[in-house]
């Protein structure tokens, strides 16, 4: 893919970086208590579940990773992986997001995207700070020749336009990833207003945990309205980490899982005819 967006392509992709958050889901009692070889194998189904319906995956070092490696035969599909530290640094009840790594270090991992997830909230102190943390790794990422997927998760705003008013901050600030993974806007009109706002610059939906069938919903008012895919995690995948009947395990592995990625791919396949993109 390079560095530049892409506006002529479709994202269909899975999200599986997630780290204490899916320890949480293992063990939401006592996150302590879910081993990493438990994280490991569980990631290792779900990719193996979905090798052959993805067009990227992102991942994390910790678990994903090895997940990955491990699985035979081995998956050729290319994967991101996350520079930021997983959580975020509380200030004050702002959300500071901790940049981990280098970009040299995710490339030499193998990684070929970056993948940043920047808290944000308008006119809030941290505001200036989480744009400028964006600004050096989008520019140390095109210096070392990687695409970067800018997720921005907005947070103490209930306003309809606050992810639009959020990417109106970056874009001022003169930062532009190659693709930006957003919540769903609020509304059509939202959507539109994004897209619109982005140019070629092309955003994707990220789930943020909501329920599958709201994310369907989700998906299809933003694919008719400029979206370009979607990086998809925990609304397709959260169930398995709570269930305990191994034949329900099978089942959801087998068919359910595999279902729904078949269902929100066909979602944006029905309002675009892009090329899917393998980065």
């Amino acid at each position: 893919m390079g560095s530049r967006p892409l506006p002529n392509c479709k994202y269909l992709m899975l999200a599986l970086d997630h780290r204490d958050g899916f320890k949480k889901l293992m063990s939401p009692e006592n996150p302590n208590l879910a081993s990493k070889e438990r994280a490991i194998e569980y990631k290792k189904q779900i990719l193996e579940s979905l090798r052959d319906k993805f067009s990227a995956c992102l991942i994390d070092e910790d678990y994903g990773l090895p997940a990955y490696k491990s699985i035979t035969p081995p998956i050729t599909t290319p994967y991101l992986l996350p520079i930021e530290d997983t959580g975020y640094r509380n200030e004050d009840g702002e959300r500071i997001t901790v940049v981990k790594k280098t970009v040299e270090q995710l490339k030499d991992l193998g990684a070929s995207a970056v993948k940043l997830l920047v808290y944000f909230c308008p006119n809030s102190k941290s505001s200036n700070m989480q744009i400028e943390t964006a600004k050096k790794i989008v520019q140390d990422s095109h210096e070392n020749g990687l695409p970067v997927f800018l997720e921005i998760v907005t947070y103490n705003s209930n306003l309809e336009d606050r992810v639009y008013n959020s990417i109106k901050e970056f874009l001022k600030e003169g930062v532009k990833p190659d693709v930006f993974k957003i919540e769903f806007p609020g509304s059509e009109q939202q959507c539109i207003s994004v897209t619109k706002l982005l140019g070629d610059t092309p955003w994707i939906l990220l789930t943020k945990g909501t329920d599958y069938s709201m994310f369907c919903d989700q998906l299809e008012i933003a694919s008719k309205n400029g979206c370009q895919g979607f990086l998809a995690g925990r609304s397709l995948w959260q169930e398995l980490l709570n269930m305990k009947d191994g034949k329900e395990k099978e089942i959801f592995l087998k068919d359910t899982l595999p279902s729904r990625f078949d269902e929100i791919k066909n979602i944006v396949n029905s309002y675009t005819t892009q090329n899917e993109i393998s980065i």
